[in-house]
């Protein structure tokens, strides 16, 4: 048993291996069940929950489970940024939240945009199991899985054999129905719900006067913000880290991911150097690039001359 502590390290760990998915693992049981059986499958399990990982984790290596991963944090980031599409043999979310009010329609794991990038992974006959006693959200997954033109099976018997989760027993036990949706993938089509990964940006220019005082003046460039449906970039602050060396501080949030990470901005000579932070481990995104665009223009407009160079797509 591992920790997936790197995102990115995904990619590299996958190889040729047999791929399976749990998101949202809870208390790990079920983790147990798919190593029996996956035997030889890479099991990748994802909670944004840190007092379940750690359950989950002491359960795991008290049983000497084997090539199970556990990673903290929104697995629908895992696949959509690390995992090529038709790859993944097998994704199981069971009794995920329903965030039942349409206004958090964009926060379940069931969301249309995630159930395109589930099938988009899953290889020619592999398979999503979703599980879910909310009324509302089988009305839901029933639209969606419609709208993107997906064929499901949806039953009320457990495709779990003999197992039964945490939140399956307390249904049952309460007589409440509980639904099981099974997708198999029946070809190789790729859903995009938005692009996304992209290389590390950066800007080169010439000072106009390397003898301002560079604090007082990028602090008058902030906040800088942007907010469009669910993407969302705030650049609020500005720390002299070290002498000649400031971070720009960006909380960002996307669709799959939210993350808090730092933009420097050094001087060296007559030359200024605007890069993204590489200690925070940031998921590069197309909305990552507008950011540092975004703040790039500015800078630039603000101290620079002339441009040495730039790698800045447009987004």
């Amino acid at each position: 048993m591992n920790f997936l502590t790197e995102p990115s390290s995904l990619s590299q760990l996958i190889g040729k291996e047999v791929l399976v998915f749990e998101l949202g693992f809870g208390n790990g049981d079920f983790l147990k069940y798919l190593r029996n059986r996956y035997p030889d499958a890479l099991i990748v399990g994802a909670e944004v929950a840190n007092q379940f990982v750690l359950l989950a984790h002491r359960k795991l290596m008290r049983e000497n489970v084997q090539k199970v991963f556990l990673y903290r944090g929104d697995g629908r980031s895992l696949l959509y940024f690390f995992v090529p599409d038709n790859r993944v043999k097998a994704i199981y979310i069971n009794f995920p939240d329903p965030w039942e009010k349409p206004s958090k329609e964009n926060k379940r794991l069931t969301s249309k945009r995630s159930l395109m990038v589930y099938y988009s992974r899953l290889k020619k006959g592999g398979k999503l199991f979703i599980a879910t006693d909310s009324d509302i959200l089988k009305g839901y997954l029933r639209d969606s899985l419609a709208d993107i033109g997906v064929s499901y099976i949806e039953t009320p018997n457990s495709p779990y054999e003999d197992f039964l989760t945490k939140y399956a027993r307390k249904w049952i036990s309460l007589n409440k129905p509980i639904s099981y949706f099974i997708i198999e993938k029946q070809d190789e089509r790729v859903l995009i719900p938005y692009e996304g990964v992209e290389g590390m940006p950066n800007l080169i220019f010439k000072v106009k006067d390397n003898s301002i005082d560079v604090l007082e003046k990028v602090e008058g460039l902030l906040p800088i913000e942007f907010k469009e449906e669910e993407f969302f970039y705030k650049i609020d602050k500005v720390y002299e880290y070290k002498r000649q060396e400031f971070l720009f501080r960006v909380i960002h949030a996307e669709p799959f991911l939210n993350q808090k990470y730092y933009i420097v901005l050094r001087f060296h000579h007559d030359k200024g150097f605007l890069e993204l932070d590489d200690r925070n481990n940031v998921i590069i995104s197309k909305f990552v690039i507008k950011a540092f665009r975004d703040l790039a223009k500015k800078v630039f407009d603000l101290l620079g001359k002339e441009i040495i160079f730039q790698n800045l797509r447009e987004v």
